[in-house]
C-alpha cells in the first residue's frame, strides 16, 4: 500500500491551525463548564457558601459557616439607606434587571435574593405543554448560569405565589425540575419557592418539590399567626418571609361602595413591628429572617400603600420601625406622626358627599422634633375592588391616575377646604406631610361624589 506523500505547510498555516485548536478547545471548556461536577467544600473564589442547616435549637441559615439571619427590604432603591438602617440582604423578583441591581447591592455589602420568574399557569401558558415549560427552564438555566458566582448571591427563589391562582400539581413539578437543576448547576447557594399566605397546600407542595430547601411566603396581616399555622399543618418546617407590611387592600375593611381603607404610615408601622416581633423574631427556631415590602416607591392601589419612600425620596415611619428592629436604634430624625384625618360634613365625619360643594377636612398630625411641617393635599380617582362583569380591576391596580384639578381651593399643614367634582363616582383624598430633614407621613381617605339628582348626603 502506498502512503500519500507528506504535506508541506506554510507558516500562515501553522500558526491557522494552532490558533483554531486553541480556540476549539476553549470553545469545548466552556460547552462542559456547567456540566462538570462541582465541589460544595471548594467554592469558586468570590462564591461564599450558603446552607440551611437544623440545630438543638431549630432551623438556621449560615453563610460562609457563619449563622445569618436575613434582615431585608424587597426593592430596588436606597441601597444606601437600607444598609444604614442595619438591614443586610436585598429581594429581587427577577433576573431581568439583576445585573445593575446585585451590583448596587453588592457595592453596600448587601446580599440579594435572587428570583428566577416563572409564568403562573393561565390561557398563555400551560404547564402541561412540555415545549413551553422546556423553553422556560433553559432561559432560566442561563440565568442561573450568569449569576450564579456573584459575590452578592445569598438564595435562589423559583417563582412568586404560583399557588395564587391555578397551582395544579404540574406547575410545582415544574419549580421542582427547575430546582434540581440549580442545584447541579450552583451547589453553593439554596433555593426556595415563595408562596401566599394561605399555607393549605404546605404539605402538598413540599412533597412535590422535594428539591427545595425551604419555604417562602408574602405575608401581610396574617403574618401575625403565620409560624402557628405552619406548625399545625406540617410540624417544625424551615421559611422565610419573603415580604410583609402594611395589611393588605384584598383584607382591609372597606366602605359602603367597596373601597379599601388604607392605614396612614403611623398605624402602618405599629402594624408592622407588632408582627416583626410576634412571628419573625418570636419563631425564630423556624423562620430564617424576613424581607419588608416595599423598600422604595410603589403605586399599587394608591401610592403610599406600600410605599416606604416619598417619590422624592423621604422615608416614613416604617423605615424608623425597621432601624429600631435590625439595629436597636432610633434614627436621628423620626417621620412625622398622624392621628387622624377625617372630612367634616355637616358637623359631622362624612365619605358620601354632594357634587360641587365645599367641605372641611382636618388632619391630626405632629413632628417628634417639632419640625416645621409641611402638607400637600390631593384627590386622585379612586379603584373600587368590587368586581365587575367587564373587570379591569388588576391592571388598574397598578396603573397611577392623575390628581384632579381644582378640588382643593385652600390648605395648610392640618386643614383644608375641598369642593367637590361635579361626576360622581369614588375618589381619595392623598395626604403627604413633609418635615423638612428627610421625612414624610402619609394618609389617604376614600370618599364618594353621589349623583346630582335626586340624591342628598346621608
Amino acid at each position: 500500500m502506498r502512503y500519500p506523500a507528506p504535506v508541506k505547510f506554510s507558516l500562515f498555516q501553522h500558526l491557522f491551525v494552532r490558533i483554531g485548536g486553541a480556540l476549539l478547545a476553549l470553545c469545548l471548556l466552556d460547552a462542559c463548564r456547567d456540566k462538570a461536577p462541582l465541589s460544595p467544600e471548594n467554592p469558586p473564589v468570590g462564591v461564599v457558601p450558603v446552607k440551611v442547616v437544623r440545630t438543638a435549637q431549630g432551623y438556621q441559615l449560615l453563610r460562609g459557616g457563619k449563622p445569618y439571619f436575613i434582615k431585608g427590604g424587597a426593592g430596588l432603591h436606597h441601597y444606601d439607606q437600607l444598609q444604614a438602617a442595619g438591614a443586610n440582604s436585598v429581594r429581587l423578583w427577577s433576573a431581568d434587571y439583576a445585573d445593575d441591581r446585585m451590583n448596587e447591592a453588592h457595592r453596600h455589602g448587601l446580599t440579594v435574593m435572587l428570583g428566577l420568574w416563572l409564568e403562573h399557569a393561565s390561557k398563555k401558558f400551560d404547564y402541561y405543554d412540555k415545549e413551553q415549560v422546556a423553553r422556560q427552564k433553559e432561559n432560566l438555566r442561563r440565568q442561573v448560569l450568569q449569576y450564579r458566582y456573584h459575590p452578592a448571591l445569598l438564595a435562589w427563589d423559583v417563582g412568586n405565589e404560583l399557588d395564587l391562582e391555578s397551582a395544579t400539581p404540574q406547575v410545582f413539578r415544574s419549580v421542582n425540575d427547575i430546582a434540581r437543576m440549580i442545584h447541579e448547576l450552583d451547589p453553593y447557594h439554596p433555593v426556595t419557592t415563595t408562596l401566599t399566605s394561605s399555607v393549605v397546600r404546605l404539605k402538598q407542595i413540599k412533597s412535590l418539590c422535594p428539591a427545595i430547601d425551604f419555604i417562602s411566603f408574602n405575608a401581610f396581616g396574617n403574618l401575625l399567626d403565620l409560624g402557628e399555622r405552619l406548625e399545625k399543618i406540617d410540624g417544625s418546617t424551615p421559611y422565610l418571609v419573603t415580604e410583609f407590611g402594611a395589611r393588605g387592600y384584598w383584607e382591609s375593611p372597606v366602605t359602603s361602595w367597596q373601597a379599601a381603607k388604607e392605614q396612614n404610615s403611623t398605624q402602618q408601622a405599629a402594624f408592622i413591628r407588632q408582627r416583626y416581633l410576634k412571628t419573625v423574631l418570636g419563631d425564630r427556631a423556624a423562620c430564617l429572617g424576613s424581607y419588608v415590602f416595599f423598600w422604595g416607591n410603589k403605586f399599587e392601589y394608591t401610592p403610599t400603600w406600600f410605599s416606604l419612600f416619598a417619590p422624592t425620596g423621604e422615608k416614613t415611619a416604617v423605615v424608623d420601625v425597621m432601624q429600631e428592629l435590625w439595629s436597636g436604634r432610633a434614627p436621628r430624625n423620626r417621620a412625622p406622626n398622624i392621628s387622624d384625618l377625617w372630612l367634616t360634613a355637616n358637623g359631622s365625619h362624612n365619605n358620601q358627599l354632594l357634587p360641587q360643594t365645599e367641605y372641611v377636612v382636618q388632619l391630626a398630625t405632629t413632628d417628634p422634633e417639632n419640625d416645621s411641617l409641611r402638607t400637600v393635599w390631593e384627590v386622585f380617582p379612586d379603584i373600587i375592588l368590587k368586581a365587575e362583569a367587564n373587570d379591569t380591576r388588576e391592571s388598574s391596580l397598578a396603573t397611577p391616575s392623575d390628581a384632579v384639578r381644582d378640588v382643593v381651593l385652600a390648605a395648610n399643614s392640618q386643614r383644608a377646604v375641598l369642593r367637590t367634582p361635579q361626576r360622581p363616582g369614588a375618589y381619595r383624598l392623598s395626604v403627604h406631610v413633609f418635615d423638612g430633614q428627610g421625612s414624610v407621613a402619609t394618609a389617604s381617605l376614600p370618599f364618594y361624589v353621589l349623583p346630582s339628582q335626586g340624591l342628598t348626603a346621608k
